[in-house]
């Protein structure tokens, strides 16, 4: 799947960049205000701002999305470090897997010539921070909730365009690939006095914690929404 996305996503942009041939013209009042929902780690919904034209083709977008991550744990680890219990042996026997991830991005863009009217794109890259939430709750054998916590920072890259509808607003899809570079992890067991410990890279517990939660790496994205141009 990953490698599929992959290789859309490359020739999605290598194919806008050898149709559009035309000279460019910079419009300094470009500034696009978006909405999108699709697939980034799990369902996802997300908001961008983006001011295109910065300096001639060159713009900046900032972007915030949220995502619900059902697959945050790994059901083959044991769902506490040490023990017996696997994730999957806990969840047959009712304890729930949820998962979060919110992931703030700054993008530097560049405006790809199009001779289509109406259509326009853009390639982007640029820095992220990733929260990532990994919950196993295990109220119904009366032991409460267990949490994992990341805070990771990546690099992320893409291409997206949009195709007017009307003279300010767009149909939009966003095609792109994020790397993050591994965390430590924070536990808490629930509750404002909860109990929790951190694990540290190269310390005694982080690869068993690293192996029990599916912390993200390299992650897909596939978005489609709709952007108001002011």
């Amino acid at each position: 799947m990953k490698n599929f996305a992959l290789l859309t996503l490359a020739t999605f942009a290598a194919t806008l960049a050898t149709a559009s041939a035309q000279t460019f013209t910079p419009n300094l009042n470009n500034v696009e205000l978006g909405l999108n929902g699709g697939y980034q780690q799990g369902l996802s919904g997300g908001i961008t701002l983006r001011a295109a034209n910065v300096a001639g083709p060159v713009g900046l977008r900032v972007s915030a999305d949220y995502a619900n991550v059902p697959d945050s744990l790994n059901d083959n680890a044991a769902y506490i470090p040490g023990s017996n219990f696997t994730v999957a042996q806990r969840k047959a026997a009712g304890d729930k897997e949820s998962g979060s991830s919110t992931t703030v991005a700054l993008d530097a863009t560049y405006d790809l010539p199009s001779q289509v009217p109406g259509l326009n794109a853009y390639v982007y890259g640029g820095a992220r921070y990733n929260n990532f939430n990994a919950t196993l709750d295990q109220t119904s054998s009366g032991s409460g909730k267990v949490t994992y916590t990341t805070n990771q920072f990546g690099l992320g890259a893409g291409v997206a365009a949009g195709y007017a509808v009307t003279g300010n607003l767009s149909l939009t899809g966003d095609l792109g690939v994020d790397y993050y570079f591994p965390s430590s992890f924070s536990t808490n067991t629930g509750g404002a006095n909860g109990t929790g410990d951190t694990y540290k890279r190269g310390e005694s517990g982080y690869d068993d914690v690293n192996t029990l939660v599916n912390q993200p790496t390299t992650s897909v994205k596939a978005k489609l929404g709709l952007a108001y141009r002011f």
